[in-house]
């Protein structure tokens, strides 16, 4: 990203991680604010001050067991009702990071958020802005001089009066980071509720607020942290030890726990019987690489094509179970692997385009609905009408009128929208069709999935044989410089 501040271009750290990123806006801002470069580089120009604040920003925790569309479909939304609905331009972008001492992965989303509003103009706004303080009977409180007794003026003579600074919206105060953090918890928990992941229940309150005894670590910060993991002990890194130490009880039963169930999910996933040792190109190159990767496969997270429909990504990573896989799709080598490949991935087409084709129904169905709903009105008038007799008839038709004519313009649009031969009519029924319809998106969307983490797990075999390429050549410039630095001496 340049910046026009400085001249510099920026480069972003974590790139191999990024899932996705995206701008968001409120109503008033100007649609190139949609290109991030343009937003930042236009709030750094709007601050004068050289200590002003120019931005908010969150990290979010979001459930591994997300899949990464539903993670970015639940951020948007959770974005657009907090912060961009009330006036905020916000980016967000979620990454898929691991641990690399633990290989623990970790699907978390940053969000940043401007703290200037945006007017009708689309002109950002003011900060704070300057009120008048009044006396009990309405009037200004002029600003007196304590040495001369009398109201202060400026140099242009004009009286000065008391005044204060307040802010021109709320987005500061600690109610609102209570609500957000609140509203953040009920829609992971929602969304977690709608797919069946009812073990873990997120929750936004502190310790003390939930009433428990469970003591807080305190933050230790980058250089802190640089300095623990490097084996330096510091002042806050003893202050958690002791923490921990309180807590273990509780910690270590609750870990306990869910390592029983994860360990009880990959226990029933293991086939009764296990393939005896056979030479397997594929499996060799899975144990070499994690040989070198502390016992755990390489993932592919960038420019994956299948990843992101697959809830657990981490099993993947797990080398019992992707040897468990490749002898179940009863493969040994890399031909008879792009083999395999080959055979499923015209499925994946094929409920691609089963899918399209419902949502071109669908959107038909839903087009001559809306044209029924503009109908109706005129229908009811037009039937109101066709029911009188006599000169009754003739009063209605013409205080109707324009009604009437409405309902021919409406009627013969719907019939023109109609494709076939039958006009008919019928909301009822295309009601149902939509109905039907849903219903089988449902199923292909569950066939989907399935699919595509079959070959998700195909392309992290390929990727890891990748991985070992690379390992084997960095093994080898090592040794190469070790052998001229011998030559050297």
């Amino acid at each position: 990203m340049y910046s026009e501040r400085d001249g510099r271009n920026y480069y972003p750290k974590y790139s191999e991680d990024l899932v996705h990123t995206e701008v968001m806006l409120p109503a008033n801002a100007p649609p190139e604010y949609s290109d991030s470069a343009v937003l930042w580089n236009s709030v750094e120009k709007i601050e004068k001050a050289k200590d002003a604040q120019l931005a908010r920003t969150f990290r979010v925790e979001l459930p591994n067991e997300w899949t990464y569309n539903l993670a970015i479909g639940t951020m948007r939304d959770f974005v657009k009702r907090n912060f961009t609905d009330v006036g905020m331009c916000a980016q967000f972008a979620i990454h898929d990071s691991e641990n690399k001492n633990t290989g623990q992965r970790n699907l978390h989303c940053h969000i940043m958020l401007t703290l200037r509003g945006i007017d009708e103009q689309g002109k950002w706004m003011p900060k704070q802005k300057k009120v008048y303080l009044k006396d009990e009977n309405g009037e200004r409180i002029p600003l007196i001089d304590k040495v001369t007794g009398k109201q202060k003026v400026d140099k242009q003579n004009r009286k000065q009066w008391k005044c204060t600074t307040i802010p021109t919206n709320d987005w500061n105060s600690k109610e609102k980071v209570g609500m957000w953090r609140k509203d953040l918890a009920d829609t992971i928990n929602s969304v977690n509720e709608q797919i069946g992941n009812t073990e873990k229940f997120w929750e936004h309150r502190s310790f003390k607020e939930q009433g428990l005894d469970i003591e807080p670590q305190v933050h230790l910060g980058e250089k802190v942290s640089a300095l623990e993991r490097a084996g330096v002990k510091s002042i806050r890194g003893d202050i958690n030890r002791d923490i921990i130490a309180r807590n273990a009880l509780i910690v270590n039963a609750r870990i306990a726990l869910e390592e029983a169930k994860k360990a009880l999910e990959e226990l029933a996933a293991l086939p009764v019987t296990i393939v005896g040792t056979i030479i397997n190109e594929i499996i060799e190159v899975l144990r070499k690489v994690a040989e070198r990767n502390k016992g755990r496969l390489k993932l592919k997270v960038a420019g994956s094509k299948y990843l992101a429909f697959v809830s657990d990504k981490s099993k993947l990573q797990n080398l019992e179970y992707m040897e468990n896989y490749v002898h179940k799709i009863g493969v040994s080598t890399y031909e008879e692997l792009e083999k395999y490949r080959l055979g499923v991935e015209p499925r994946y087409k094929e409920l691609i385009a089963e899918r399209q084709s419902l949502e071109k129904k669908t959107e038909y169905y839903k087009h001559l609905l809306d044209l029924y709903n503009d109908y109706e009105p005129y229908y009811k008038v037009h039937a109101e009408v066709s029911s009188k007799r006599g000169i009754a008839y003739y009063r209605a038709k013409k205080k109707h009128s324009i009604e009437l004519m409405q309902y021919e313009v409406k009627r013969k649009a719907i019939k023109d929208a109609i494709e076939g031969t039958n006009k008919n009519i019928t909301p009822g029924k295309w009601r149902e069709e939509l109905k039907k319809i849903d219903d089988s998106i449902g199923d292909i969307d569950k066939e989907f999935n399935k699919v595509c983490e079959e070959l998700a797990r195909v392309e992290v075999l390929e990727h890891n044989k990748k991985e070992l390429k690379l390992f084997l050549e960095n093994e080898s410039h090592k040794i190469k410089n070790i052998e001229r630095s011998r030559e050297v001496r």
